[in-house]
């Protein structure tokens, strides 16, 4: 499921086009914290918002999304690599969301009360790491 339709505060995600949800995300970072416990994913998607916002580069084409997890109980992830590319989706089960992110050779795996979209950056991507 589009991991765009759990999030707890859906205006943050408003001027990006319909469905993107479901495309593949560049997976950067994954914080485990205690408190809560929380998990916060930092990732790419290869698409920006439309309009810009005012304060990003004006050549920016991709978007850096950090999302928080609350109330995480369940974590799993095994596998790790420089590159991670995959596909990230959320789907509701009992009180909570099931979310996942599965790429080659890395699984992430997790339960959350809520999800909530913490911040969002711009970038101009060159595309010589790819």
């Amino acid at each position: 499921m589009d991991w765009m339709l759990a999030v707890d505060n859906p205006q943050a995600l408003a001027a990006f086009p319909a469905g993107i949800g479901v495309l593949p995300v560049d997976l950067h970072e994954v914080m485990l914290h205690r408190d809560g416990p929380s998990v916060r994913l930092r990732f790419d998607l290869a698409v920006v918002p439309d309009p810009l916002p005012a304060r990003w580069d004006k050549e920016a084409n991709r978007t850096q999304v950090r999302l928080a997890c609350f109330g995480v109980r369940d974590f799993a992830l095994t596998g790790f690599d420089t590159l991670i590319a995959g596909q990230l989706a959320a789907r509701r089960v009992d009180d909570a969301w099931e979310v996942t992110f599965t790429a080659s050779g890395v699984v992430l795996r997790m339960q959350a009360l809520l999800l909530r979209v913490e911040s969002l950056s711009g970038y101009l991507h060159s595309g010589e790491d790819d």
